[in-house]
Parts: C-alpha cells; sequence; structure tokens
C-alpha cells in the first residue's frame, strides 16, 4: 500500500517471512473416561452438570454452553442454534464480570441437530429448570469459572487425568470421526472457518479409520506370496 500511495519506492512485504502455524496437541477422553463421566454426571445432585453431557454430544465451546438459553432450543426440529458466548472480563462500567456477546466469527454462529438421546436430557432439564439459561444455578446464569471449577472437581473425584473443559469438545470430535461423521460435517457442527481446519487439527483422530481402510485395500491383494 505504501508503494502504491508513492511513499515508498521499496515492496518489504515480499521479505516478510510468515511463521509456520502448529497445531496444538489434542488432548480428549478415552470411551472409558467418558462412561466414566457420563455415569457421574447422571447419578450428580446438581443439574447444572448436564451441561457436560450437552458439550460431549454437541461439541459446544464452554462459553456457547453457558450463554446457552430455551429460546435458542427447537424441541420440535430438534435443532440447538448458537447465537453468543459468555465470557469473563472488563464490562462497560470498568468493572469486571460476566460478558454475554456475538462470537467473534461468523462460522461460530450455526445450528446443531441435536440427536434424539440428547434431546431426552434437554428436555428432563426443562422441566426442574425456571431459568431462561439451559444451564444455571439457583436460576441464575453460571459464570465460566464457575463451570470449570465444577468439572476439575468432577475428573478429581473419578480418579481421571486432569483435562481442561475444552477436551469435551475434542472429545465430540475424535468419537464423531471414529463414528464416520465426514470431515465437512463435522467441521459446520464445529464452527470451524472450513474442513480444512478441522481435518489438521483432528488429523490424529483419523488414523485408526486409515489402518481400516488399509487393511481393507490390502485384501485385494492376489495371495501368489509363499509366505
Amino acid at each position: 500500500m505504501a508503494v502504491k500511495l508513492g511513499v515508498s519506492n521499496t515492496q518489504f512485504a515480499e521479505n516478510i517471512i510468515r511463521p509456520k502455524i502448529q497445531e496444538k496437541k489434542i488432548e480428549c477422553f478415552s470411551v472409558i473416561e467418558q462412561r466414566k463421566i457420563e455415569i457421574a454426571v447422571n447419578n450428580h445432585k446438581k443439574n447444572k452438570m448436564y451441561g457436560i453431557i450437552i458439550c460431549l454430544y454437541t461439541g459446544l465451546r464452554i462459553g456457547e454452553l453457558l450463554a446457552l438459553q430455551w429460546s435458542d432450543v427447537n424441541f420440535k426440529k430438534c435443532l440447538l442454534s448458537v447465537t453468543k458466548s459468555c465470557h469473563y472480563g472488563k464490562m462497560s462500567d470498568g468493572k469486571y464480570g460476566r460478558i454475554e456477546e456475538t462470537p467473534k466469527t461468523i462460522y461460530s454462529v450455526r445450528d446443531i441437530p441435536i440427536s434424539k438421546q440428547l434431546m431426552v436430557y434437554l428436555k428432563k432439564l426443562k422441566t426442574d429448570n425456571h431459568s431462561d439459561y439451559v444451564i444455571s444455578e439457583n436460576q441464575k446464569p453460571v459464570s465460566v469459572r464457575s463451570y470449570q471449577n465444577s468439572f476439575d472437581l468432577l475428573l478429581k473425584r473419578l480418579n481421571i487425568p486432569h483435562k481442561g473443559f475444552h477436551a469435551l469438545r475434542h472429545t465430540f470430535a475424535t468419537r464423531a470421526l471414529e463414528n464416520g461423521v465426514d470431515v465437512k460435517t463435522l467441521s459446520e457442527i464445529l464452527g470451524h472457518k472450513n474442513a480444512e481446519v478441522t481435518l489438521n487439527r483432528y488429523t490424529h483422530s483419523l488414523m485408526d479409520h486409515k489402518f481400516d481402510v488399509m487393511n481393507r485395500l490390502g485384501c485385494l491383494m492376489q495371495d501368489d506370496f509363499n509366505l
């Protein structure tokens, strides 16, 4: 732009070397660990913990989960609309607290189909819930930090190695790939910019699938070897 405006005669941008982006290591729960978590949530005294189940079967981020209201759940069409997220930060009055706003990218605004099994959980939660928010405590929305602490305590009680709350989202994506969900569909459910982002992030989850494909191709090999 400087060259176009006549401010500079030299184009410097071509000499800039962009750093390579390396995806962070993805942590997710094993099938056994996931089952332990689900059983513990079902036996828990606080209904707010059902949010963990919701994340395991929708891939919601924690901010999206805690900003979710019942008006975002379409029980007739079995759809969940993600239109906002929440986080802890500095508010307009200068104080720190819960901030609720639209997602940072347009790709995060999405509709997620809800399975019939998960719908049972949501209907039960709706019956016992008198708040506008799907996840609430004493009819008030729950803070991100408080919910993270509750999740950490649950893992500790179950003797499951500590993983951040975001591991629930990674677990959903991994289980989806293991069960044959195509990358494009998964990308849209997760709210990624494109399928390439999803593929790069969860390529490790496809290894078992790769082995299966290669073994099936191996069956085409003619058995002409004297082994």
